[in-house]
């Protein structure tokens, strides 16, 4: 399994990280990582090159807002395979509110990771919190960018309530919402017979909504 040191990260860092592309990284959020990255003790962003010609930028902005250059880490992209296995090494993952993490989301909380996010308007702003509703961590989901801020700050300073999120991540991986590949094929299917169903009584399209009512989540005890 991969460890924080073949990366050069300390065991003993608060690692927040956000694995997207770059352009997502809008000016407001990376305000609100580079305040966060001051207020928390011997806390690191990890970012990745993609694409490697914005390293130097975020760089550059980042000491500009007073952040040491040792509090922001550059990896490669790595093979998928790596991708998802090196998931569970940061302590927090920082979403961004533009263009939500989408595939990287999953791969993240898959991996056990917790994710604060910032819903907003359009559908790409809002995957992450459907998502996080997906796994039953409701409570990560904020709606402005000074609660996102403040809840980064205040679970980077609460280890206790952070693990309780690494541990239902891990317990509920293969009993949840969003990872319970059956349950959503089956639901799509319901609504696509639906669909059809309303094409040979000859009714005008509408939405069509899927009621699911089994538990957004069920724990798998023998995880301690």
């Amino acid at each position: 399994m991969p460890t924080r040191e073949q990366y050069g990260i300390s065991e003993d860092a608060f690692v927040f990280c956000n694995f997207n592309q770059l352009y997502k990284i809008d000016p407001s959020i990376f305000d609100i990582w580079m305040r966060i990255l001051k207020r928390v003790p011997n806390s690191i962003l990890w970012l990745l090159r993609f694409p490697a010609a914005g390293e130097e930028n975020i760089i550059r902005e980042a000491l500009a807002r007073g952040v040491r250059r040792d509090q922001i880490i550059f990896t490669d992209v790595a093979p998928r395979e790596e991708h998802v296995k090196r998931g569970f090494l940061p302590d927090l993952f920082l979403d961004t509110p533009v263009c939500n993490a989408h595939t990287t989301a999953c791969d993240i909380l898959w991996g056990g990771t917790p994710m604060v996010t910032l819903v907003q308007d359009k559908m790409a702003s809002r995957v992450a919190a459907s998502l996080l509703n997906a796994v039953g961590l409701p409570e990560l989901v904020t709606t402005t960018y000074e609660d996102y801020e403040e809840l980064a700050v205040a679970l980077a300073l609460d280890p206790n309530r952070l693990y309780s999120m690494r541990l239902h991540l891990e317990s509920t991986r293969d009993n949840n919402a969003a990872f319970d590949t059956r349950r959503w094929v089956h639901n799509l299917e319901s609504g696509l017979l639906n669909a059809w169903k309303r094409k040979e009584l000859n009714l005008p399209i509408d939405h069509i909504e899927i009621e699911d009512n089994d538990p957004i989540f069920i724990k798998n005890n023998n995880i301690l």
